[in-house]
């Protein structure tokens, strides 16, 4: 691994493929599923070298590209340098995969706007606190 790079790069990437789904049901993302999405928003990468910052033998993206690889998952570029970021994320991502192991959430294309999705998790976030005893924790 490169001495010099982003801490934990690899985990991090690693958790987005496993947790955040495609678009319109297509699965989980591939390197090359990914790949397409970079070759979309201009951004050329091989299979190979998004495959390394996968598995930890690179760790120093282009900030260009570690910014398109942010943008493919629907993440804050914040999310792979401050922990505070990447805690919040996670967050989100877990209460979305509660949602639909619980109720069979689907999300797609067209129905909710990114900014509706992100209102509707707060107001469930808050209503769960609520009925927890935690009101208005952050």
């Amino acid at each position: 691994m490169e001495s010099a790079g982003i801490p934990d790069l690899a985990d991090k990437l690693q958790h987005l493929f496993k947790t955040i789904p495609q678009d319109q049901g297509r699965g989980w993302f591939t390197n090359e599923a990914v790949v397409r999405e970079l070759a979309e928003r201009g951004v050329t990468v091989t299979v190979q070298h998004l495959s390394n910052l996968r598995n930890g033998r690179r760790s120093n993206p282009s900030a260009r590209l570690l910014g398109s690889i942010a943008d493919v998952f629907g993440v804050p570029v914040g999310y792979f340098f401050d922990q505070d970021e990447q805690r919040r994320v996670n967050e989100d991502l877990e209460t979305l995969s509660q949602l639909r192991r619980v109720g069979g959430l689907r999300l797609r294309g067209g129905e909710l706007s990114p900014e509706g999705i992100v209102q509707l998790i707060a107001a469930l976030q808050e209503v769960a606190r609520t009925e927890e005893g935690r009101p208005g924790e952050k």
